[in-house]
């Protein structure tokens, strides 16, 4: 019985102090001098990627004896034009206070411009029941699972062999590597922490950055593997993710 009693006035001690400790701060915020930072208004999100405008920021203001480190990691409300225009390097929500780690800004340069002179941007439908496009991010190096070109029809999706027009079996062909430029509107990894923020079947087809030979025709793995897709009546084909280590050289094309 003791024992109860001792946990009840413990938790009721708790209470006193917290109640308490609230009334503290409270008393500090109408008397005490406030240091105001910049924060993210209540109503407003911004999404990784979009610009922060000033309409999203609002003043915030704590008592000076209780910033702490706070003033060596965040900017003040002072320096808010400093904020308004940049593009946003993490989801930030209502109540997010702004840091100085959000002032550096990520390269959001456009796919045309990532591009080098003999390169060449094109697009491929893949099998989404094959592809978790969650572990292939732009950078990456893959290989395209396809049907042989030589007069065959793809099988059902998900196998990895053709029919060939006289009844038999035709291996599929694996083309590549070549280098991810984005999955569907991603031209960024995935966070880790981070939820993929709903772009699910947006990411069904991948773009892959292409050499152009000197007649401006395609590398010849590329027409091979267009060649083939078409042959498959733009079926979506699997996936195959090269290790990170792959040497930036593309094999020469035969």
């Amino acid at each position: 019985m003791k024992g109860v009693m001792g946990l009840l006035l413990a938790a009721g001690l708790g209470l006193v102090g917290a109640i308490s400790n609230w009334f503290y701060l409270e008393r500090l915020a109408r008397t005490e001098e406030q240091v105001y930072f910049i924060a993210i208004k209540d109503g407003k999100a911004v999404k990784e990627g979009d610009v922060i405008k000033s309409d999203d920021l609002e003043r915030f203001g704590i008592p000076r004896s209780a910033v702490g480190n706070l003033e060596n990691v965040a900017p003040k409300w002072s320096a808010v034009s400093s904020i308004s225009g940049l593009r946003a390097n993490r989801p930030l929500n209502e109540g997010d206070i702004i840091l100085n780690a959000d002032r550096v800004t990520r390269n959001y340069r456009s796919m045309a411009e990532s591009l080098q002179t003999q390169e060449v941007a094109r697009w491929v439908p893949i099998d989404a029941s094959t592809v978790v496009p969650e572990h292939i991010n732009p950078g990456d190096w893959v290989s395209f699972d396809v049907p042989r070109v030589g007069g065959s029809v793809p099988t059902p999706t998900g196998s990895n062999s053709v029919t060939s027009s006289a009844g038999g079996y035709t291996p599929a062909e694996i083309i590549g590597p070549f280098r991810v430029a984005s999955l569907g509107t991603r031209r960024e990894a995935v966070p880790v922490s981070g939820s993929r923020r709903g772009t699910g079947g947006s990411e069904s087809r991948i773009a892959i950055v292409v050499k152009l030979e000197k007649d401006g025709q395609l590398e010849g793995q590329a027409r091979r593997l267009f060649d083939a897709i078409r042959l498959s009546g733009g079926q979506g084909v699997q996936v195959q993710l090269h290790s990170e280590k792959l040497d930036d050289q593309t094999p020469a094309s035969p």
